[in-house]
């Protein structure tokens, strides 16, 4: 109950301070003993505990005279058709030339990363028959090997082709290079649409 009225006093005493003249304002909070707190618009007598004096700023409480600057300004006009269609025009070219951008980046992306890179190799061993009495290997690091299941004679050709991280990055920049054509076939149709 006593925590009700101290709430109640809290009450009471700011809005008497709200209701006051600005040289009035004045409020004490004051802890007991036994830490509660209360709070009145006068000086305690003899209180025995601590006494905070607060005192609101009404400098942040005042509302500034006059017309803010901008209010005082008359509305901007709302643009004609004309400004308003070349406008549009502007926008939509911008949009175009930005996709045209794009596709021959794509482009050019796809023709330079045609080569694999160093970590996009692998080497793979080509099996042939043997090479007959004579005959010259295909390729100078080709020896013969016998053949793990059969015992028989092989020719074993190592070779270095691209790895699945090679297609898979060719398979990227053509995506690139689709969505980028995409995107200028729809910026091309929203240009004509817009200019017409």
């Amino acid at each position: 109950m006593t925590d009700r009225r101290a709430v109640r006093a809290c009450l009471l005493a700011l809005a008497a301070i709200l209701a006051a003249p600005a040289a009035a304002q004045v409020l004490y909070k004051l802890i007991d003993r036994q830490g509660r707190v209360t709070y009145s618009d006068k000086a305690p007598k003899n209180f025995d505990g601590t006494v905070t004096i607060l005192t609101p700023d009404t400098e942040s409480n005042l509302l500034p005279s006059g017309r803010p600057a901008e209010a005082a300004k008359p509305p901007a006009q709302a643009p004609g058709v004309a400004e308003t269609r070349r406008n549009k025009r502007e926008e939509l070219e911008k949009r175009l030339r930005a996709a045209q951008a794009r596709v021959e980046a794509a482009r050019k992306a796809l023709a330079e990363g045609g080569d694999p890179q160093q970590d996009e190799m692998q080497t793979i061993q080509h099996r042939k028959p043997p090479l007959a009495a004579g005959q010259a290997p295909p390729n100078r690091n080709c020896f013969t090997t016998k053949n793990p299941r059969t015992g028989a004679e092989v020719l074993n050709c190592p070779t270095r082709v691209p790895n699945d991280a090679y297609y898979d990055r060719q398979k990227k920049l053509e995506e690139e290079l689709k969505a980028a054509e995409e995107e200028l076939a729809e910026a091309e149709r929203a240009y004509r649409r817009g200019t017409d």
